[in-house]
């Protein structure tokens, strides 16, 4: 949780926010700005993607918010955690914080797949490997490879593609 944060003097000409200000107008500044507020609030600075919430908090319409956080490539949205976050935000905290963040990230995204059985098996056949070395490989070599080579968690689909090339690596 962030008790401030910083924004540039000039927030509202950068691009992003021009595209959203010249569709939506000072409302959408407006509530691109309470989202941010709201994401600061957050303990790992991620907030959920449910538009019902933020908009009653807003007093606007869910459209309003889903079109301010998805329509101006303004946040980073995770479809398969239904959350999203913005870069500018995570850039403040300390690097210790950044680190436990995407290691929370990255572990969430693990649990899930070592609970999809049909992943698991697609994976057991693919690579002739039993469950259980998949699963220890997911929460190791595959874990450290991640965390050790990306600044930000890639999304779930891609994260999906690295698990694949790094279990083919092992296989080689």
């Amino acid at each position: 949780m962030m008790k401030s944060f910083r924004h540039s003097a000039d927030e509202r000409n950068s691009s992003k926010v021009l595209k959203l200000r010249m569709k939506l107008g000072a409302a959408g500044y407006g509530v691109y700005l309470m989202i941010l507020e709201r994401l600061a609030a957050e303990n790992d600075l991620r907030a959920t993607l449910d538009y019902d919430v933020l908009a009653y908090d807003f007093h606007v319409e869910a459209e309003f918010v889903r079109q301010v956080v998805e329509d101006f490539d303004l946040f980073e949205i995770d479809i398969e955690a239904e959350t999203f976050s913005h870069e500018g935000l995570m850039e403040q905290k300390p690097a210790k914080f950044k680190r436990e963040v995407k290691e929370k990230q990255l572990d969430k995204f693990i649990e899930r797949q070592a609970k999809d059985e049909y992943l698991l098996d697609n994976l057991e056949g693919n690579f002739n490997m039993p469950r259980v070395q998949i699963k220890g490989i997911m929460h190791s070599s595959f874990r450290d490879e991640i965390l050790s080579n990306y600044t930000r968690i890639p999304p779930a689909e891609t994260l999906r593609n690295l698990l694949y090339n790094h279990l083919e690596s092992l296989r080689e």
